[in-house]
């Protein structure tokens, strides 16, 4: 039986994405999290951390949004190198990196229990039906009643769950700004740029 590893609210996971799902980019916490050193990760697929039970229904939604380039909210069910799993919250923000392909910037972070326990149960059945003949096109379906009873998109039930967008905003903001997440790549930072960054980082005590 794999074991649920339990991550804080203070933990900022933070990884760049190509268009096509490659990781390119992986901060300290999601190397420390997953168990994964940074050269076991660059260059994967960003399923290498994915739990095979995550429903591929959930997963195309999440990538109808991303091939959109529209910023969308999504649950995930991780897995760590030694077989944990985790729950986390992902902000995700595709965008055109100073005119290059689109760069997918994920941030993650704890998934309070309380509203992991109303997604664990929907995932359950999501995956059930996909693994016991149903299929993906079964799934679809009872997605979209679940979603109708709730009268909201994925994206958007998720943020309600959290108090509003805002709210939702705010705590995945807490530790790694919009500023700094679209600012990863320290090869594409001016100097001033980045002693700015760490000089901010050690005044609130990050480091």
């Amino acid at each position: 039986m794999s074991v649920e590893k339990t991550l804080t609210p203070d933990i900022t996971l933070v990884c760049k994405l190509s268009k096509d799902g490659i990781i390119n980019y992986v901060n300290k916490s999601y190397t420390d999290i997953t168990g994964f050193s940074e050269s076991e990760l660059i260059g994967q697929s960003h399923q290498k951390i994915q739990h095979p039970e995550l429903p591929q229904v959930l997963q195309e939604i999440v990538w109808d949004m991303i091939h959109q380039d529209k910023h969308t909210y999504f649950i995930s069910k991780n897995i760590t190198k030694n077989g944990e799993y985790f729950w986390t919250v992902a902000d995700i923000n595709p965008r055109l990196h100073e005119g290059r392909k689109t760069a997918i910037f994920i941030r993650r972070k704890f998934l309070p229990y309380d509203i992991k326990v109303e997604f664990e149960k929907l995932f359950k059945v999501l995956h059930e039906i996909e693994d016991q003949g149903g299929g993906i096109k079964v799934a679809k379906k009872y997605l979209a009643g679940w979603l109708e009873d709730r009268n909201s998109t994925f994206s958007d039930y998720i943020a309600s769950k959290f108090g509003g967008e805002k709210n939702l905003k705010e705590y995945m903001t807490s530790e790694v700004s919009d500023e700094e997440l679209f600012k990863i790549d320290l090869n594409e930072m001016k100097i001033d740029e980045i002693l700015k960054t760490l000089k901010k980082k050690k005044r609130f005590g990050l480091f």
